[in-house]
C-alpha cells in the first residue's frame, strides 16, 4: 500500500507540516481522517506498530538529534575585530609581568622579569543549566542535515567556578 500512488509522498507532506517533533501516532491520525481514507480507498486508519515501520520505510529514524556545530556570535566581525585588535594585545602587554612555568611544575627562573608587580590571569569554566531540557532524541528522516543550533533553550541558570 504505501509503495503504490502517492500516499508516502502525502505521509511525508504532512510530517511537515507538523514540524521537527513527529511521532508515529501522527502517521496513524493522518490515515484515520476521513477525506484520506476516501482517497486512497482504505476501510481503516493502521496500526501504531505499522505507522513505524512505515516511518522506517520513508527512511526515518528513532535517533538522537544530529547536531551540528554551536552559533554563538564568536565568528561575528565584530568581535573577531575586538579579538584580534584589542584582546590579544592586551594579554600580550600582561605576559611580561605574569610568572612562567616549565612543564607546569617549575617556575622558570631564567626568565627576565622587568617589573616587580607580578599579575596574576584567572580563568574560570562554567557550566548551563536549562528549566527544561529539549528533546534530544525523536524521529530523524535520513536526509535531516544537522544544523547550527544556539547554545541555549530558554530560561537557564549559568554557574561560574574558577
Amino acid at each position: 500500500l504505501l509503495d503504490k500512488g502517492d500516499l508516502a509522498k502525502d505521509i511525508h507532506n504532512h510530517l511537515q507540516n507538523i514540524g521537527k517533533y513527529v511521532r508515529a501516532q501522527d502517521v496513524v491520525d493522518y490515515l484515520a481522517q476521513s477525506e484520506v481514507q476516501q482517497k486512497y480507498e482504505l476501510k481503516s486508519s493502521i496500526s501504531l506498530a505499522t505507522a513505524r515501520r512505515w516511518m522506517h520505510m520513508m527512511d526515518y529514524r528513532w535517533t538522537k538529534m544530529p547536531s551540528g556545530q554551536y552559533i554563538d556570535g564568536h565568528e561575528r566581525d565584530d568581535v573577531v575585530a575586538y579579538r584580534q585588535t584589542k584582546f590579544l594585545p592586551s594579554i600580550g602587554e600582561l605576559l611580561i609581568h605574569m610568572r612562567a612555568w616549565e612543564d607546569g611544575l617549575e617556575e622558570a627562573t631564567n626568565e627576565p622579569h622587568p617589573h616587580t608587580q607580578c599579575v596574576i590571569l584567572w580563568f574560570h569554566d562554567e557550566s548551563t543549566f536549562y528549566a527544561n531540557d529539549h528533546r534530544k532524541v525523536y524521529w530523524v528522516h535520513e536526509k535531516e542535515n544537522a544544523k547550527p543550533q544556539p547554545k541555549g533553550e530558554g530560561a537557564s541558570l549559568m554557574v561560574a567556578d574558577f
